[in-house]
């Protein structure tokens, strides 16, 4: 997953939930006090960011970025692989955004703007 040296998270977020569980949910900010933007001396930033955490279905994560500067785009792994937003499935521009766990397994995260996913 070290591959990129972008702003491309591959957010391998291994979701654990349970539907009988009540629990209360979490906000992340995406790459904590850094925010959402081009790593510039760790080019894991977001890799190494997300290994450490388990999230859950309610789980929020806070895309924080100035908007017109990034955008923080939802892709399918093929979409992320390639670093492209033909396979998007959600795309949001004005910053900050949250977004809302929704279902369990992998999601991954990219900015579309030029250069920020190479």
């Amino acid at each position: 997953m070290g591959r990129k040296s972008s702003m491309a998270m591959a957010a391998a977020f291994v979701v654990l939930a349970s539907t009988l569980t009540t629990y209360a949910s979490t906000t992340y900010t995406v790459g904590d006090s850094t925010g959402w933007q081009v790593p510039t001396s760790n080019s894991n930033l977001y890799d190494d960011w997300a290994d450490n955490k388990t999230f859950v279905v309610g789980d929020d994560l806070l895309f924080k970025f100035i908007s017109g500067e990034h955008d923080v785009a939802e892709v399918t792994e093929p979409g992320y692989d390639a670093c492209t937003n033909t396979d998007t499935i959600s795309t949001d521009n004005k910053g900050p955004v949250k977004i809302t766990l929704k279902r369990t397994g992998d999601h991954y995260f990219i900015c579309t703007y030029p250069g920020h996913c190479p």
